[in-house]
C-alpha cells in the first residue's frame, strides 16, 4: 500500500505552481477544476479549502514531483 500523501499548505501549492511557471488559471485547466476552486485550495482566510488528496496527487504525477509514481506515455 502506497504511503499517504500529506495535505500540503496553501503556500505550498503556490510554491509549486511558482517553481513550474504555471497560474492559477493553468493549474485549474490542467486539473479540470475551476479557478475559484484553485483560489480556495491557496487560500489562507475564511475562504480556504483543502485541496482533496486526488487533485492534489494527479497535480503531482503531472508536474513530475509525485515521490513515488511517475506519468508514463503509452
Amino acid at each position: 500500500m502506497d504511503t499517504p500523501i500529506a495535505q500540503p499548505k496553501p503556500q505550498e501549492l503556490r510554491d509549486l505552481l511558482k517553481r513550474h511557471s504555471l497560474a492559477r488559471h493553468e493549474a485549474a485547466t490542467l486539473l479540470y477544476v475551476s479557478t475559484s476552486a484553485w483560489h480556495k485550495w491557496t487560500s489562507t482566510g475564511v475562504e480556504h479549502r483543502q485541496i482533496p488528496t486526488a487533485i492534489y496527487e494527479l497535480l503531482l504525477l503531472k508536474l513530475g514531483e509525485h515521490p513515488t509514481k511517475k506519468l508514463v506515455d503509452k
